[in-house]
């Protein structure tokens, strides 16, 4: 979650507009509850922080190395969304806009930038045996399935 703050003379009455705000504050991005199948989920997290392998979980029973696609990609862009967030409050103070509308736009930018980060991570790579058993050595990507699932949901 994010938070922007506005500095003026009159501090005071810009936080009294805030307040009087209604709507959604925060959107969700990534796998959010009920949005994405549990097996979809589990690869997710397995893959985003690692598993050591065996009854840790794992796929195959073998270790997975942290792959942080979903932390690589909030970090990356985390610039391009505050100043998204701060381009919308104006709008959003003035009536121009809503917070759903300004979320969704920051839903579909943040769930675009995690898919890209899934396409382009390349390190580390898979081990030898997954690359034989997928017969591919791109890591994330087997069919497809857990990229396509990434998706936002604004929460009230």
């Amino acid at each position: 979650m994010f938070t922007i703050s506005v500095k003026r003379k009159n501090p005071g009455a810009v936080q009294k507009l805030a307040r009087a705000l209604t709507g959604p504050r925060q959107v969700k991005v990534g796998f959010p509850a009920g949005a994405a199948d549990g097996d979809v989920i589990n690869r997710a997290v397995w893959n985003e922080f690692g598993t050591r392998g065996g009854a840790s979980g794992g796929g195959w029973g073998g270790p997975i190395p942290e792959r942080p696609f979903m932390r690589n990609a909030m970090r990356d862009n985390l610039s391009k969304y505050r100043n998204a967030m701060k381009s919308s409050a104006a709008p959003i103070l003035l009536g121009k806009s809503t917070l759903r509308q300004t979320l969704s736009k920051l839903g579909i930018l943040a769930q675009s930038d995690i898919q890209g980060e899934i396409t382009a991570l390349t390190s580390p790579a898979n081990s030898p045996v997954t690359v034989e058993r997928k017969g591919s050595s791109k890591p994330l990507i087997d069919t497809g399935e857990m990229r396509a699932s990434v998706t936002w949901k604004v929460d009230e």
